[in-house]
C-alpha cells in the first residue's frame, strides 16, 4: 500500500496507524465479550487493546470490569462458588497486578472452601 507519512516530518506512520487499529479491534471483541459475560476473554483482550494504545475508552472499560468482577466475586463467595471464586481472582490480577486485597481474598477463599469441604464431608 501506498506510504502514510507524517505531513510534517515525514516520518513513516503505517506501523502506528496498525497498533491504532489493533486497539481498537481488540477493544471491540473485550466490550462484545463483557456484553457477553464472558470474562475470560473480555480481561485479556482489553489488556491486549491497551498494549497497543492506551485509549480513554479502553482504560474505562478495564475499570468497568475490574468493578464488575468485585461485584461478582462478593456475589459467589456468598454463594460458596469456590472454583468460580478462584477465577475471578485470576481476572483481576491479570487486571490489577498482585495487591494486598487479592492476597486476602485468595486466602480467605481458601480458609472457607476448605472449611466448607470439611463441613459437607461431615454431613
Amino acid at each position: 500500500g501506498a506510504a502514510t507519512l507524517c505531513p510534517r516530518c515525514g516520518a513513516e506512520l503505517k506501523q502506528i496507524v496498525r497498533s491504532e487499529r489493533a486497539a481498537e479491534q481488540w477493544l471491540s471483541v473485550s466490550l462484545q465479550s463483557a456484553g457477553a459475560g464472558r470474562p475470560d476473554v473480555a480481561v485479556p483482550a482489553v489488556l491486549r487493546s491497551l498494549s497497543f494504545k492506551q485509549t480513554p475508552a479502553a482504560k474505562l472499560l478495564r475499570g468497568f470490569l475490574v468493578q464488575r468482577l468485585y461485584r461478582t466475586l462478593y456475589d459467589t463467595v456468598a454463594q460458596q462458588r469456590w472454583p468460580e471464586a478462584h477465577d475471578i481472582l485470576g481476572h483481576l490480577r491479570m487486571l490489577e497486578g498482585q495487591n494486598e486485597t487479592l492476597r486476602r481474598f485468595d486466602e480467605m477463599i481458601g480458609q472457607l472452601s476448605v472449611k466448607s469441604a470439611a463441613n459437607s464431608s461431615s454431613d
